[in-house]
């Protein structure tokens, strides 16, 4: 039974050394007793290098060290230059500078961009027109108090009830807080007397143009029949509040667009039904802005060499700054206050002269 036994264990030793790779016992015992002599004398005749002195079992066991050694090395060689390359990395990241800091998160005042730099040297060329200011309560249904994310387009409507006045429109829009039935309003309405009533501020949202709420001026207008077509009154107020609007925001023609243009919707009816009409409309805007900046220039170029010599400084000034503000009972909007100080302290100074005039 011992004998059976002692059989059995040699043939599992030997099974494991070969999944192991290397030699069975009786090979060991053959490379370890005349197996050695034999690689030993081998070792002689190759000039007497130790390798080859020993048996195939221990070169197996040094080529296995050699090979775990050099598996090692691999690991430790990669690990070494990750960490120098997340050293490296750490290094060159930008440190905290408190200068760029501040630069970066400082609130920059831009000035109106408009179509040349005569805007932003002397003002606006265009008048603005008469606006009855009537701001809505701020509440969900009409004016949600949302600030656009920029000012890129001026959007014209027309109103979907024939008849009414702006008046009538504007306290439709406001009793929405109370109704809470619909979401509706406007920047701007025009009326058919050619009345124009801002219900919202220029740098809010009003509901009116969809996704567009959030980067454009909506233009509400009125008319009197069901076939949506403005009357001449309307449609000159609205030529000038858009002039106005897209002067004072840096916008050109491309940037007047209608609902329809949005949404697909039919609005304004007239302009979406006849759109050479509507192209017309864009080609009055853009004129009206053209007359005005020439009637500037030319008022510019007055003040600055006057033909007339009975006219005073303070004459050309007053009648300069009067024909800016044409049109309206609000101050004068201006992009450069320097010259707007510039110019009273000129009038002043005319003024002053002529008081010691009549004193002498």
């Amino acid at each position: 039974m011992s004998g059976r036994s002692d059989n059995h264990n040699r043939q599992e030793q030997n099974r494991r050394r070969n999944l192991a790779g290397g030699p069975s016992s009786a090979e060991h015992s053959r490379y370890s007793s005349a197996g050695r002599s034999s690689h030993r004398r081998e070792g002689q005749q190759a000039g007497g290098n130790p390798y080859y002195n020993l048996t195939p079992y221990e070169r197996y066991l040094r080529e296995k060290k050699r090979k775990r050694a050099g598996r090692i090395i691999f690991w430790v060689i990669l690990i070494e230059a990750v960490c120098l390359a997340v050293g490296a990395f750490v290094l060159l990241m930008p440190k905290e500078d408190p200068e760029l800091d501040e630069l970066v998160n400082k609130k920059v005042k831009f000035e109106y961009q408009t179509e040349t730099d005569r805007v932003v040297t002397y003002g606006l060329a265009v008048p603005r027109p008469n606006i009855d200011i009537q701001l809505l309560t701020v509440n969900d249904w009409s004016r949600p108090g949302i600030k656009v994310d920029s000012i890129d387009k001026v959007i014209v409507h027309y109103l979907g009830n024939p008849e009414t006045t702006a008046q009538q429109n504007h306290d439709y829009f406001q009793s929405l807080k109370n109704l809470q039935n619909t979401y509706m309003s406007a920047n701007y309405v025009v009326g058919t007397d050619g009345e124009i009533i801002q219900c919202v501020p220029d740098g809010e949202v009003a509901w009116a143009s969809n996704e567009a709420n959030y980067y454009s001026i909506s233009i509400e207008n009125c008319h009197l029949d069901s076939s949506g077509k403005f009357t001449e009154a309307t449609y000159w107020s609205d030529v000038h509040l858009v002039a106005y609007l897209t002067e004072k925001y840096g916008l050109d023609r491309d940037d007047i667009i209608r609902h329809y243009d949005v949404t697909g919707k039919d609005c304004p009816k007239w302009y979406v039904e006849h759109p050479d009409e509507w192209e017309q409309f864009k080609d009055d805007v853009m004129t009206y802005r053209q007359e005005c900046a020439q009637a500037q220039r030319n008022m510019i170029d007055e003040l600055l060499h006057p033909k007339d010599d009975d006219e005073t400084e303070e004459d050309i000034l007053r009648k300069y700054l009067d024909g800016l503000n044409a049109e309206t009972d609000v101050q004068l909007e201006t992009s450069d206050q320097n010259l707007w100080d510039d110019l009273k302290k000129r009038a002043e100074k005319a003024a002053a002269k002529d008081d010691a005039e009549d004193e002498g």
